[in-house]
């Protein structure tokens, strides 16, 4: 990479106020607590995971276990009120709920790359209120911004904009207490940022869906809803360098998100598997054995299963590392880095991507046919990852690696032009 990796957290000062540190990371002991923190709370959510999947209600209790834990706010500066996290520790926290619960997991996954969009997207005084929100009061952060839905219409008026239109899924955003809210004005991208609570907004409750149920990722509805210029995101107008490259960092942490926690939910569906085959298993009569805990071709399955999600866990690290350098290097990240910061994320992605899959598809191979009983929940692992895992083609990430190693070609901030009227 074309940067230092250990680069110093970023200070932002502003006249007389006390230097910020942004994304500062915890000293191994501390971590070491949250860590901890995050277990107690990953073993509440994973006790009655099954029963909540099956309600599919909106996980309002969920993220107050969250809230209450101060982990809404890890990630948020010290100086902010929150814990001054880095995003790989964030990120290992997201694993660990995931590994509990893959809707929760995936929320709190989000609400972590909602605060990097605020930080790329606004200006030092936008971010620095909604992360304050987040640290002092626990806010979680809800996003409507999926360039590919159906276009919502944006009007300007003599006092700000309207917003009206109809989003067909937004994670979170309805138990959100900020929205970042993304609309086309003509073929730019314009983003707002207001809560949830504004005057014309809707939430639909609609999503019912094979995995992930529990993500509140429903369809929301804009009725003329207004917004002024303070909400509109503008950090981006005021970027000194390659706004493209700065806003493409966006696209490469939402991958990153997905990496660790499809991660994080084979990881659950790994030791659940284990758990089942120490408590119900029995030896294959040809086997000789016995133990189901002794069969080489248990041992085996269990084997390689951990070595991938160890594979996917070490990319995954090392691209969280490398992706705070590039967020912190500002104008200084040259095309060069941010093509081999996305190749990496790109690897990264494919591997978690495949091992998930496998992990949650194959422990059925130990865990046997008795396992399959609904009572015991397996599925839910594997519904949630083969749901997810569809949300963008791996096909084009393996598409750009292929390029690099045939053609020695890095990729390039994805362009994204508007939708379709639906």
């Amino acid at each position: 990479m074309a940067y230092d990796a250990t680069v110093s957290p970023l200070r932002e000062t502003h006249g007389d106020a006390p230097a910020i540190e942004i994304y500062a990371g915890l000293s191994e002991a501390a971590f070491a607590e949250w860590r901890s923190r995050a277990e107690g709370v990953a073993a509440e959510l994973a006790a009655s995971a099954l029963e909540r999947d099956r309600a599919n209600k909106d996980p309002f209790g969920e993220i107050e276990l969250l809230r209450k834990a101060g982990l809404l706010g890890l990630a948020v500066p010290r100086a902010l009120g929150g814990a001054g996290a880095n995003l790989a520790q964030a990120l290992e926290i997201s694993r660990i709920i995931a590994a509990a619960d893959g809707s929760i997991g995936q929320l709190i996954a989000y609400h972590y790359s909602n605060g990097v969009w605020s930080y790329i997207l606004g200006t030092p005084e936008q971010w620095q209120a909604t992360a304050r929100g987040v640290g002092e009061e626990g806010w979680f952060q809800g996003g409507v911004s999926n360039p590919r839905d159906p276009k919502a219409e944006l009007e300007k008026t003599e006092t700000g904009y309207l917003i009206s239109g109809r989003r067909t899924f937004a994670t979170g955003a309805s138990i959100a207490q900020i929205l970042t809210v993304t609309v086309w004005d003509g073929e730019k991208r314009v983003h707002f940022q207001f809560p949830p609570s504004r005057k014309g907004i809707s939430f639909e409750g609609d999503w019912d869906n094979l995995g992930q149920r529990l993500t509140a990722s429903g369809s929301v509805i804009f009725d003329r809803v207004e917004a002024t210029d303070a909400d509109l995101l503008s950090g981006l107008d005021h970027y000194a360098g390659d706004v493209e490259q700065r806003d493409g960092l966006r696209v490469l942490f939402s991958q990153l998100i997905f990496v660790n926690f499809y991660l994080g939910i084979a990881e659950g569906a790994l030791k659940a598997a284990a758990a089942h085959v120490r408590s119900h298993g029995r030896p294959w009569p040809e086997s000789g054995l016995e133990k189901a805990t002794e069969d080489p071709y248990h041992l085996q399955l269990f084997g390689r299963l951990s070595a991938g999600i160890a594979a996917g866990v070490a990319l995954a690290d090392k691209a969280a590392v490398l992706f705070q350098a590039a967020l912190l290097a500002g104008p200084a990240l040259t095309a060069q880095a941010w093509g081999e910061l996305a190749l990496l994320i790109d690897q990264a992605k494919v591997i978690a991507t495949r091992v998930s899959l496998e992990v949650t598809a194959d422990i059925y191979e130990a865990t046997g046919a008795r396992s399959t009983a609904n009572k015991y929940g397996l599925d839910i692992y594997w519904r949630n990852v083969r749901t997810h895992t569809v949300h963008d083609p791996v096909s084009y990430r393996l598409r750009e690696i292929g390029e690099f190693a045939l053609n020695q070609t890095l990729p390039k901030p994805r362009v994204f032009i508007p939708p379709a009227k639906a």
